[in-house]
């Protein structure tokens, strides 16, 4: 299954993001949150997303959009590395 994104005419605007988040569909993503000044990714029903989809997630949260409804596992996928203590 391929994510769906569904955008309502709404501010700030809302993207519901649903499915597996693969490589593939990274571009479809960034495309869809160009130009939305301010932006919430609605994740909930979110199942799981690959190394690219997560980089994806990240630079969309580094670029101020705010991301909701996240699952146990995508907040670890999401969290930051710690630096290894020596």
């Amino acid at each position: 299954m391929t994510i769906v994104i569904t955008r309502p005419p709404v501010e700030p605007q809302v993207l519901k993001v649903d499915g597996h988040l693969s490589a593939e569909d990274t571009d479809v993503l960034l495309r869809a949150c160009e130009g939305i000044a301010r932006l919430v990714l609605d994740l909930s029903d979110l199942r799981s997303a690959d190394r690219r989809g997560v980089g994806a997630l990240r630079a969309l949260r580094s670029r101020g959009v705010t991301l909701t409804g996240l699952s146990p596992y995508l907040e670890l996928l999401l969290a930051e590395p710690r630096p290894r203590e020596a």
